[in-house]
């Protein structure tokens, strides 16, 4: 198992990435850039032991126990003199608040961790800053704890979870737009073509229906989780391979619907208003195999008019045909080259992300198999990783909502079943609309594999408000 840096590692200060610096830029208190992962474990969870693991995944992932700090004008990564505190609480009364949401990574690091701790079954919420790691280096980091307490607390001879390895030294290379050797060809040409293009139009909100909220709701965090059960996910998976698509190509599809029929509750032009989607892409290669949590991310931006989105077939066309061709032209590193030219100029990307300038009207995140970004190695019980004493029952989690753009989307599969978790913005939705988005998402999703679940048993579907 490979821990921490050695003391004389010449890692820090680290200079902070494009896509780090853009997440720093876009922090403010009122839209903070810090998203939430919430686990479900069954069993006695043992608070020393627990403690334990989290500073040993600590030692694991040098990022999220670094601040920021200003050297010859600029932020760069140092580590923290703050020791990792893993609040624990015996009722959700001592929980913290979604209302505080605001990380100031120039006086902590990027993470905190706060336990309901039950004798039977315990929920862990951790906070990170997005500019600290992006959501797999965050299940990653889990995945580390969970390991770490499994070794610690399983019964003698009993199986034990085992840590891939990390090299904190990959940590450098964790800005690269591309694998080396593999720099798409034309670069600059079909750049110039994509910022022309994603300039050019100028996507539109969602409507509002309410035209103001009520104060006693407005800060009141809107994160609402659904799951489809095997079955449902299934006839997702066979109605993808059906249409020769991903799942997470029909899943963007059924957002498209949900954005279009939104605003066409209000706005009689709907088919000439743009919606654009921001899907987080992963730029991982096999060269950052060992790299510790980190933001090694980028963006796909999918862009339709609504009479376009309301052609339902030549839509799930082009979102496949777009998908594909950003990941196998290896375009995703054009978006990174766009945040680093942005960077050139001090203070630049700062003014452009205040200027009223909309990016995307929904951002959708898709981390796939949890128990592959756990990445360490854990017994299984009805699919169902095992650590020690514990068993993880489930993780849901939120990616962040930006001025603007009023929901973020982040979908999962765990234990065979789809989790969809949606980070609604309080200041735009009421709790009763957000529900009612929600289940238009559902809906439109259920449609497009309705023929395949047809023959198969009844869904079970749990709802539940999860974080928070």
């Amino acid at each position: 198992m490979n821990d921490a840096l050695p003391e004389s590692s010449p890692l820090f200060p680290l200079p902070l990435t494009a896509f780090e610096q853009f997440m720093v830029a876009d922090d403010t208190p009122a839209y903070p850039m810090t998203f939430f992962i919430e686990i479900g474990v069954t069993g006695n969870l043992t608070r020393a032991a627990f403690e334990s693991a989290c500073q040993t995944a600590r030692n694991r992932h040098p990022l999220l126990a670094a601040e920021l700090r200003s050297q010859w004008g600029k932020w760069r990564w140092v580590p923290t003199c703050r020791p990792t505190v893993a609040n624990w609480h015996e009722s959700s009364a001592g929980m913290p608040s979604h209302t505080d949401r605001y990380i100031n990574l120039r006086t902590e690091p990027g993470l905190r961790i706060s336990t309901e701790y039950h004798p039977d079954a315990s929920r862990i919420v951790f906070q990170f800053h997005h500019a600290s790691t992006d959501g797999i280096g965050a299940i990653q980091f889990i995945g580390d704890i969970l390991a770490a307490y499994g070794r610690a607390t399983a019964e003698s001879g009993a199986e034990q979870p085992q840590f891939a390895n990390l090299d904190a030294a990959c940590l450098r290379r964790r800005g690269e737009r591309w694998e080396k050797g593999k720099e798409p060809p034309r670069v600059f040409r079909r750049w110039c073509f994509r910022v022309a293009e994603v300039m050019s139009v100028q996507p539109d909100a969602l409507r509002r229906r309410t035209r103001s909220i009520d104060e006693t709701d407005r800060n009141d965090a809107l994160f609402l989780t659904r799951f489809l059960e095997r079955n449902e996910g299934k006839a997702l998976n066979d109605e993808a391979t059906r249409r020769n698509v991903s799942s997470n190509e029909l899943l963007t599809h059924a957002m498209f619907q949900t954005l279009h029929e939104w605003n066409g509750h209000h706005n009689r032009n709907v088919a000439g208003e743009s919606f654009r989607i921001a899907l987080p892409a992963s730029v991982r290669s096999p060269e950052h195999q060992e790299c510790p949590a980190a933001n090694v991310v980028s963006y796909i931006l999918l862009t339709r008019r609504g009479r376009d989105i309301e052609d339902k077939k030549s839509l799930l066309e082009f979102i496949a045909a777009e998908s594909r061709q950003v990941l196998n032209g290896r375009e995703t590193g054009l978006v990174l080259l766009s945040m680093e030219a942005a960077c050139l100029i001090p203070g630049l990307l700062r003014l452009l992300l205040r200027l009223p300038v909309r990016f995307a009207t929904a951002v959708f995140a898709n981390v796939g198999d949890v128990k592959r970004q756990l990445r360490n190695q854990f017994p299984l019980h009805r699919g169902k990783c095992v650590a020690g004493n514990v068993t993880l029952d489930y993780l849901v989690g939120a990616a962040p909502v930006r001025k603007g753009t009023h929901v973020a989307t982040s979908v999962g599969k765990y234990a065979g079943r789809f989790i969809i978790n949606l980070n609604c913005d309080p200041k735009f939705f009421t709790r009763v609309e957000a529900n009612e988005f929600t289940e238009s998402f559902l809906s439109h999703l259920r449609a497009m594999f309705a023929a395949s679940a047809a023959n198969t048993e009844a869904p079970n579907e749990t709802e539940e408000n999860r974080i928070g």
